[in-house]
Parts: structure tokens; sequence; C-alpha cells
């Protein structure tokens, strides 16, 4: 028992080590624009007042670009949280969006003005794949169903 125990507690030990040092530049919010940490490469938003919010490393230098303009805020020592708000209104326009802290770069397009996805994009959508973890089950469900019918219908032989 003794020599299985260190077996045991070292691959434990070994995650708690390494998810504790786990920070890493997060951007969270949009304005009112709950993104979650989603990164995508365009986003919609109607006011044309930005604010940006996310965390990062704490007490870390956060470089956020707007249009080629860069301006850099230090995120809060105590949890990494940080809040940018762009000091004038933008233009209703595409904008090249840029946040940065270290070797992390979340980059962007920001349409301000449009109230929803264009309809060329969203037709262009259905040709996707299916989201992650449905694939693999409707073939599974595909393939016991072919087997089923396959051998139910077989004619026995006496």
């Amino acid at each position: 028992m003794r020599k299985l125990l260190p077996i045991l507690l070292l691959p434990l030990l070994l995650f708690l080590v390494t998810s504790v040092h786990a920070e890493d530049l997060v951007l969270k919010k949009i304005g009112a624009l709950d993104v979650n940490g989603k990164y995508y490469a365009h986003w919609w938003y109607e006011p044309t007042k930005l604010t940006l919010e996310g965390t990062g490393s704490k007490g870390a230098n956060i470089d956020i670009t707007v249009d080629g303009n860069m301006q850099t805020i230090n995120a809060s020592v105590a949890d990494g949280s940080w809040k940018y708000t762009h000091p004038t209104e933008l233009e209703k326009k595409d904008h090249n969006i840029d946040v940065a802290s270290g070797d992390k770069k979340i980059s962007f397009i920001l349409t301000i003005g449009a109230g929803s996805v264009p309809a060329e994009q969203a037709s262009n959508s259905a040709l996707t794949l299916p989201q992650t973890g449905t694939l693999l089950p409707v073939l599974g469900i595909l393939a016991l169903a072919g087997m089923l019918i396959y051998y139910g219908f077989r004619e026995k032989k006496a």
C-alpha cells in the first residue's frame, strides 16, 4: 500500500501544480455583449461606444489596438480583471480590434451599427458541419440501425 500511494498521488499533484498557473488573456465582454471567452474573427455590435472587458495575468499590461491606435491598460493586481473604454464613439463601419498581453493576442473585426449577422453570412452557416459532439453519435445510431435492419430481415435457415 505504501508503494501504491505515491503512484496515485503523483498525477493529482501534477494536475494541481499545472492548473494553478493557467492564467491567460480572455475577452469576456464587448459592451453589454457577453462573449464568454469565445474567439470569432468577426463580431457585430450596435452601440457606438466601445467597452471591452476581460481577464489576464495579475498586474499585466494589456495592449488594446483599435484601427491602429494602441492604448495600454493594466490588469488588476488582485484578480487580473481589466476594462477598456474607448475615448470616443466609433463610426458605424468595420473596425480592426487587437487585444494583446505578453505572447497572447486576440484579433477580430468589430462591425458597429449592424443589428445582426448579414443575410449572406447566415445563409452560408447552413453548409457548415454540425457542432462538435453531434456527428459521431449520429453515425453510431445509423450504424446500429443498419445492423438491426440487416440481421433482422435475413432469412433464417433451419
